[in-house]
């Protein structure tokens, strides 16, 4: 697993991700302020992509007005992060008018200043600007999708565009098994090998229906878990079914067949991401947090019925019924989701019964009952629906997929509408959708949030994923921002920010949509 780190800094918790130029001095005696000026430092900032050959000298032209003799000036750049120790003096990068440095930097926010000194009097100029660093793997979609042959595989759409087959291209072969989950942990942890000592970062795990399990760093696709090395115990048992990882404050969850596991994460002082034994009866993949201070409500399969978890992974409690109300006691789920747009955090769960074919809807905005119970209208499309996802903040609607169409099912009273799709040809298939957003607050950095309605169509063996921004009370209004088109069938996609963040933000409830289950 290959890092460079510059200064001792593994761009952790990030602050002050606005782009920014300040211009500011230190004064000699006598002197004025504006002996020196210096201009053309980019002042939004830059993006640039690390470990690419990028060097600043190519981006960055400054230009420095003033009278004093030109043997008379020094330069100097200096680049550091939020988590740098010392003064700014302490990071020297490049001497010279030219910023001659190639970016090869952990994903984060770093601050670039150049300074121009008059040697003779010593009065200093100093300007600054913002460096924004992704690599290939730490920005961007994680697609999940089942192969020809029925495995499971892992495209990423970055900003370069779609980088496909990632398991196959580090481990040689795909997946073994169809696509049963997806998950990221922005606050993952694990053993670094090169300093032997936890570490943390964003991870992405690909489980399948075969028991398979692989999870990756995001900074560099570095396998860092896998069947052999997750539990602590040894190499996974083969009855072993894992459905998704959730951040947490103290601690990260992950769901099982088996019940809840759990490691220390930052909020704790962090862990080795390894698993110990669950607790409770058998979980499943579907999950929701209403607030991740009160705990978790998912759906437990050899129960048939909702759980609760409290932050600290005591044990699970379970879900009554509220008064008046009633379902069978032999439901399975299929799909669940959050949504807060009614200002109240709600979460349903569909379930299916399989001696009927007939659908319930179940509610809650506590984790003590189920709030309500709705069997779903045999005539809608929610009943028939092969996929389901949810809208989590712009409108109350579950979204499902009916005969190779889109449309949108009202949490509030029912009804449905077409979701439309502007820019899909008639003749192309819809077979997957999701709503995907970020929603970080400014003290995490808003660069990197958007609201986007995902929707697959399947030609043969080509998918196509149409990316649409600026939704209109959960719709498309223009036509997709972008797209990606591969091999394969779409059964998941996750976004990855660069930004890392630490365990206990994701008790603000500023990190969305996590944790999805589609």
């Amino acid at each position: 697993m290959k890092k460079i780190i510059l200064i001792s800094l593994f761009a952790g918790l990030l602050f002050g991700w606005s782009a920014c130029t300040d211009d500011s001095s230190s004064m000699g005696s006598g002197l004025t302020a504006d002996e020196i000026t210096v201009e053309g430092l980019v002042t939004e900032g830059l993006d640039v992509r690390s470990f690419q050959g990028v060097n600043l000298k190519d981006l960055i032209k400054p230009t420095i007005t003033t009278a004093i003799p030109e043997e008379q000036l020094s330069y100097a750049w200096y680049l550091y992060g939020e988590e740098s120790k010392g003064g700014y003096k302490d990071h020297l990068i490049a001497s010279g008018k030219e910023v001659d440095y190639e970016v090869n930097l952990p994903s984060g926010s770093y601050t670039l200043v150049f300074e121009v000194t008059n040697t003779e009097t010593g009065y200093a100029k100093l300007a600054e600007m913002t460096i924004r660093t992704t690599t290939s793997f730490s920005k961007g979609f994680y697609i999940m999708k089942e192969t020809e042959d029925g495995n499971t595989e892992l495209d990423l759409l970055n900003d370069d565009g779609l980088l496909v087959d990632l398991i196959s291209g580090i481990s040689g072969t795909s997946l073994q098994g169809k696509p049963y989950g997806l998950s990221m942990l922005y606050d993952g942890w694990y053993i670094n090998t090169e300093t032997n000592a936890m570490d943390h970062g964003a991870q992405v795990f690909v489980m399948t229906d075969a028991g398979q399990i692989k999870g990756y760093l995001t900074e560099d696709m570095s396998e860092l878990f896998n069947n052999d090395n997750l539990f602590y115990s040894g190499t996974m048992s083969a009855n072993e079914r894992i459905g998704n990882f959730v951040d947490g404050p103290i601690f990260n969850l992950v769901l099982s067949n088996t019940g809840v596991l759990s490691h220390k994460a930052s909020g704790y002082g962090g862990s080795t991401g390894k698993l110990g034994y669950p607790i409770g009866a058998g979980a499943s993949k579907y999950v929701q947090v209403l607030n991740a201070m009160i705990g978790y409500i998912y759906w437990s399969d050899s129960e048939h019925g909702l759980r609760t978890i409290d932050y600290n992974v005591y044990s699970p409690n379970v879900v009554e019924p509220a008064n008046g109300v009633e379902f069978p006691d032999d439901l399975e789920c299929i799909a669940s989701g959050t949504n807060v747009n009614a200002g109240t955090p709600t979460a349903w769960f569909l379930c299916e019964q399989p001696s009927t074919g007939d659908r319930y809807l179940l509610k809650t905005a506590s984790t003590n009952y189920v709030d309500a119970a709705t069997k779903v209208d045999p005539s809608s499309h929610l009943a028939h629906s092969t996929q389901q996802s949810f809208n989590g903040h712009t409108a109350s609607y579950i979204y499902c997929i009916d005969n190779g169409k889109a449309y949108a099912y009202s949490l509030e009273d029912g009804t449905e509408r077409d979701v439309p799709t502007p820019g899909i040809p008639s003749g192309e298939n819809i077979t997957f959708i999701s709503n995907q957003w970020l929603r970080f607050g400014s003290f995490l950095g808003t660069t990197y949030n958007f609201d986007n309605l995902i929707v697959g169509t399947q030609t043969g063996s080509t998918y196509k994923l149409y990316f649409y921004d600026g939704l209109n009370g959960g719709l498309p209004v223009n036509a997709a921002t972008k797209t990606a088109e591969g091999t394969g069938k779409v059964k998941s996609v996750r976004f990855i920010s660069p930004i890392i963040a630490n365990g206990m933000d994701f008790a603000t409830g500023e990190l969305n949509p996590f944790p999805l289950s589609d």
